[in-house]
């Protein structure tokens, strides 16, 4: 097969903020596992977006997959994808259900409010245009009753992406039900709890030889906030003239990549901080509002063939 027609076949798809990003970097080491992407591509659902990503990216905007460095490959058995949004995409699904009948997926899942409010930490340190606080963005959620509302990107992706009960057990169905041996479902407990044997395990699963018991597993991704210093916003989001006069001076995309990325980085370097703590009152409306996706989660294996969770 020609390299450049390699079909990803492990599907790493979420939730978003449930140890994806560590996953993805401890696996596209191994031998056997090659990932043509810097990091996301959401391949399987690019185009027109069926729902809001963020709370500046609304349903209906252009996702565009990144240029894959498939000249790097190297005839691994594993092709991986990580594509967090994957798991709540309708197209996603039936392109794997129907076209890719080889393809395993690796599900993440964690405590709704937890997920909840690490996604609003991290649009909050990623999304340059987004100055929503945690108690305007929970006092947003209340006003809309908790529901996710596909037209109202300011508040989806905190209340559709938490709700993983759903997605996953469709993407279960999807794969071919719980006889099947396509899909793997980690909670952030396993990861958490012993991240080696978790990867053992998921080796284990493709057939494939363990990672050694000394292997250096840095985590990836971790909660914090930006720099809000002038000169750090200047590296994030340099003038408008400047990026124009640097594609005039330097046509060439990779080289300013090269040259500029550098020099940038530290404007992106997180400063770890706590999130502010919730309100007794606003942990109850959100436990009332996630009641079925905590149920989930707390008794995993009646809803799950045990067989196929991965947990340590």
């Amino acid at each position: 097969m020609h390299r450049y027609n390699q079909t990803p076949n492990l599907l790493l798809i979420g939730g978003p903020k449930t140890g994806t990003t560590s996953l993805m970097h401890w696996l596209r080491t191994h031998e056997s596992i090659f990932h043509p992407w810097p990091n996301e591509s959401h391949f399987l659902m690019a185009g027109v977006a069926e729902f809001p990503t963020a709370p500046i990216h609304p349903k209906g905007h252009t996702i565009i997959t990144p240029e894959p460095e498939f000249h790097k490959f190297s005839d691994e058995p594993w092709v991986m994808d990580k594509s967090v949004f994957h798991l709540y995409s309708q197209r996603a699904l039936t392109t794997a259900r129907n076209q890719m009948p080889d393809a395993k997926v690796i599900i993440t899942l964690r405590d709704p409010i937890e997920l909840m409010l690490s996604m609003h930490q991290e649009h909050s340190k990623r999304l340059i245009d987004y100055n929503v606080s945690q108690s305007e963005m929970l006092a947003a959620a209340a006003a809309g009753d908790y529901q996710a509302n596909p037209q109202d990107p300011q508040t989806w992706s905190f209340l559709a992406f938490p709700r993983l009960k759903h997605p996953t057990l469709q993407w279960i169905e999807a794969m071919g039900g719980t006889k099947s041996n396509r899909i793997r479902i980690i909670p952030i407990s396993s990861i958490r709890n012993d991240s080696l044997a978790t990867l053992n395990s998921i080796l284990e699963w493709l057939d494939e030889p363990p990672f050694p018991t000394d292997k250096k597993l840095p985590h990836h991704n971790e909660g914090g906030d930006m720099n809000s210093a002038g000169w750090a916003r200047f590296l994030r989001q340099p003038p408008t003239f400047i990026v124009k006069l640097a594609k005039i001076l330097l046509p060439s995309h990779s080289l300013r990549k090269a040259i500029f990325d550098p020099l940038r980085r530290p404007g992106f370097k997180v400063k770890k901080t706590q999130r502010p703590e919730l309100s007794v009152e606003q942990r109850a409306d959100l436990e009332e509002a996630f009641a079925e996706e905590i149920e989930f989660l707390a008794d995993l294996e009646s809803h799950i063939d045990p067989n196929l969770i991965i947990s340590h």
